[in-house]
């Protein structure tokens, strides 16, 4: 992802910092933010957060303009391995592959009976898609809580603080799916 490295040192030069200012401003490696430059390294979407923070712009900013070296149609199949991991008792199932280097990110979310996501507050600007596959779950933000049931969906400025609680009795897919890509 070369073209993200060159933004950031674009971005970089143009406020007059060195490597060493960013790296302190952003509290990421100097090393690991000369390997982002170099296009050596792709970082991760934390380390994106935190250089567009500390380079006083919007996570979609940074990725303005980005062109995608994948090809113009990404097939995947059923048969193709998942990119699975689980976070606090909440199975995520990434849908795509180089997913930070796309401007969207879709996920399957299971939630067993009971269980909550933890809560999230993806950066100002980012624009998150539910809908309930299977089973019920409730979104809180702050102090709403609105119960979705399978086939329904939710659109929101993910900018607000929200969780995801299964309230059913069985397990709860959904497909959740941000702009930028957020987790």
């Amino acid at each position: 992802m070369k073209a993200l490295g060159k933004r950031v040192r674009l971005y970089r030069l143009r406020q007059n910092l060195t490597l060493a200012d960013l790296a302190k401003r952003s509290g990421i490696a100097l090393s690991t933010l000369s390997r982002i430059e170099t296009g050596k390294m792709t970082g991760t979407l934390e380390s994106h957060i935190a250089i567009s923070k500390a380079l006083g712009i919007r996570l979609p900013e940074l990725y303005s303009d980005l062109d995608s070296n994948g090809p113009p149609l990404e097939i995947r199949r059923s048969s193709q391995k998942d990119r699975q991991f689980s976070i606090r008792g909440t199975h995520l199932t990434v849908l795509v592959s180089n997913a930070l280097q796309k401007k969207m990110l879709p996920v399957i979310i299971q939630l067993p009976p009971g269980k909550a996501s933890r809560e999230e507050q993806p950066p100002a600007g980012t624009e998150k898609f539910l809908y309930v596959l299977k089973g019920k779950c409730a979104v809180s933000t702050g102090e709403q809580q609105i119960v979705l049931n399978q086939g329904d969906s939710a659109y929101f400025q993910a900018a607000l603080q929200y969780s995801l609680k299964n309230v059913g009795s069985t397990k709860s897919l959904i497909l959740s799916t941000s702009c930028p890509p957020a987790i």
